[in-house]
């Protein structure tokens, strides 16, 4: 059985989201401290697909009392998600020219999603796992299970690229290879694994 490969996107595809550009540009009342503490509190709900992501951003509108309408602040939020890290991608269109097979697993909300089709060809990917069509996020066990099952591979051939050490360490507990690195040194850290 072939490995196979499986990216997160924030920071690993994609540069992740400016909370702090977003704070200042919506033009908010309250501190950056308890912005912060108040959207974190609430990201797993949208991450999760229990609210979607202009209910989300709607309660943090209304809660820093920001002037902006549901509108601006969801163009200002798109305006935040940053850029794919072109290393990343190569490496995929790489893999997918030696007919690899190529996944995401993200936590990410609905509009992220809609944001990365923005900016790449989700085709390249053979299966998207998004946690908020999943229900669940990578903090979750179940999640790594889904993957496992889906893939219908022995965990040790499945490569997964992460930045959160706390995913890689879990990952790593159900039996899969996985590697902490961001899109800035996935070339240098994993040049083997991409010698193809």
């Amino acid at each position: 059985m072939n490995n196979v490969y499986v990216f997160d996107m924030g920071n690993v595809l994609k540069r992740s989201f400016e909370l702090s550009k977003f704070y200042k540009e919506i033009e908010t009342k309250i501190s950056f401290d308890i912005f912060k503490d108040y959207w974190y509190a609430n990201l797993e709900s949208v991450e999760k697909g229990t609210l979607n992501s202009k209910q989300f951003l709607n309660m943090i509108r209304k809660y820093s009392l920001s002037p902006k309408s549901l509108d601006e602040i969801i163009r200002i939020y798109k305006d935040c998600t940053n850029t794919i890290y072109e290393d990343t991608l190569n490496i995929i269109y790489n893999l997918k020219n030696h007919d690899k097979k190529v996944y995401l697993l993200s936590d990410l909300k609905d509009i992220d999603y809609e944001c990365l089709k923005q900016k790449i060809d989700i085709n390249i990917f053979d299966k998207l796992f998004l946690s908020f069509e999943l229900g669940y996020t990578k903090r979750d066990k179940e999640v790594f299970k889904i993957l496992i099952n889906e893939l219908n591979v022995n965990p040790n051939k499945i490569y997964f690229f992460d930045d959160k050490e706390s995913n890689v360490n879990m990952a790593r507990e159900m039996g899969i290879s996985a590697y902490l690195v961001t899109g800035d040194n996935i070339k240098e850290k994993c040049h083997n694994l991409f010698s193809l």
